[in-house]
């Protein structure tokens, strides 16, 4: 998530305001790269949203959670608003503590968790109005960026080179667990975690965004770094990820979105641009991709919050089929114990070297002497023997049979035989 910023004095020279921009040429893109599409949703209005230079956003369960820099605020809407429509809540007031909200991000809990001039805050789900934070902690630097990880553990960027990494704490200042403070780090912004838990950072006056592996600390190596001329990134204020690993790239200079392939890295150009006078992005701000792929941006400029169609087509795999289920082979080492005169002789066998494609549910043992039956028994999947009583035999050639069975039914029979004096 990443934000920008209007003239506020929280941001006074960071090169977020027109008057302080470098001129740049336009970007030149493949024509089927670029995207020229209007949003499929725009929540904005006078009257009701209440929307006031939003710079970040974050969605879960299709719901937006949005940091109101210009009023000091957050506002949550419900999945699929548009127009003017009133937040499902929205948390404010003196009470909140909120005085410069930057980035938001959403745990797993459905904590909304807020980087503010110079702490941090924690909202309960249902925070509505003028509520009090669950949580609030100082993290020891001026925070910017936030997002809370995999690990739910809370990064904070502080708008320059550093990272600090806390665990969720609902009382007290939780030490920090790591600090990066990489070179490669500059004006760092907006934070995401993709599916590998990494962290990726976007760097405003960089020009790119890196990532960096769970765990890193100190001056750590990016295991990923997209910069160069071919990448065209002017001013990176946030970055996001989809489901299949893609890099979305808020521009705030080129007023668009930039989208990088899964595997990216180095100087490589997007696979896609969102932009152009359809898109309607005045000052883009912040961004998040929603589970089904729709692309969410929060305008500073423009005092909305555009949803648009996913860039990209589902990827559809046809199910693997299940291979056939056959029966089972034959148990292996079937064995009779004992000698023939003895009173009790013990069958004993081992599971089949082949179930079939299924678990292997019973066995049945039968014995016969010619073609008459003397012992039939079903036993259940764990048990692979049985002891037979002379009484039950007769004397001469006996010959035990003892097949397993699946879900298909009764494999081959395995038979030993064996003599029997009585």
């Amino acid at each position: 998530m990443n934000h920008t910023i209007r003239v506020p004095v929280a941001l006074a020279g960071t090169a977020l305001i027109a008057g302080s921009l470098v001129a740049v040429g336009p970007s030149a893109t493949a024509d089927d790269v670029n995207i020229h599409v209007a949003p499929i949703r725009t929540i904005k209005g006078p009257t009701n949203t209440g929307l006031a230079g939003p710079v970040d956003l974050d969605v879960r369960d299709g719901k937006i959670f949005v940091s109101n820099a210009d009023d000091r605020s957050l506002s949550v809407f419900a999945a699929g608003a548009n127009g003017d429509v009133r937040p499902l809540r929205r948390i404010s007031g003196a009470a909140s503590l909120i005085t410069n909200p930057h980035d938001v991000s959403v745990d797993s809990a459905g904590f909304t968790w807020v980087a503010d001039l110079d702490r941090v805050f924690a909202f309960a789900p249902t925070a509505d109005g003028n509520v009090a934070p669950d949580a609030v902690f100082d993290p020891g630097i001026n925070p910017y960026g936030i997002a809370v990880d995999r690990s739910n553990k809370v990064n904070v960027s502080d708008l320059v080179k550093t990272i600090r990494v806390f665990p969720i704490s609902a009382t007290g200042t939780p030490a920090a667990e790591r600090t990066i403070t990489s070179s490669h780090l500059t004006n760092a912004r907006g934070l995401a975690v993709d599916g590998a838990n990494r962290l990726w950072v976007a760097n405003g006056l960089g020009a790119s965004v890196v990532a960096f592996a769970p765990g890193a600390i100190g001056d750590a190596e990016p295991v990923r770094v997209i910069k160069g001329p071919r990448t065209q990134i002017q001013f990176a204020t946030d970055v996001a990820l989809d489901a299949a690993g893609r890099v979305y790239v808020v521009d705030h200079h080129a007023k668009n979105v930039k989208v990088f392939a899964a595997t990216a890295n180095g100087d490589v150009a997007p696979i896609k641009v969102l932009g152009g006078p359809a898109a309607a992005l005045t000052m883009a701000a912040g961004a998040a991709v929603a589970r089904e792929g729709t692309l969410v941006v929060a305008d500073y400029g423009g005092d909305d919050i555009s949803s648009f169609a996913p860039l990209f087509a589902p990827v559809t795999t046809k199910p693997v089929p299940k291979p056939a289920v056959k029966v089972p082979g034959k148990p292996r080492a079937l064995k009779v114990a004992g000698k023939r005169g003895a009173k009790t002789r013990k069958v004993s066998w081992r599971a089949p070297s082949s179930n079939g494609g299924a678990r292997i549910t019973g066995y049945r043992l039968v014995v016969k002497r010619g073609n008459k039956t003397l012992v039939k028994r079903t036993f259940g999947a764990s048990r692979r023997s049985f002891t037979l009583k002379r009484a039950k035999l007769r004397s001469g050639r006996v010959t035990v049979f003892v097949k397993a069975k699946n879900a298909k039914g009764y494999g081959k029979n395995a038979t030993k035989s064996f003599r029997v004096r009585k």
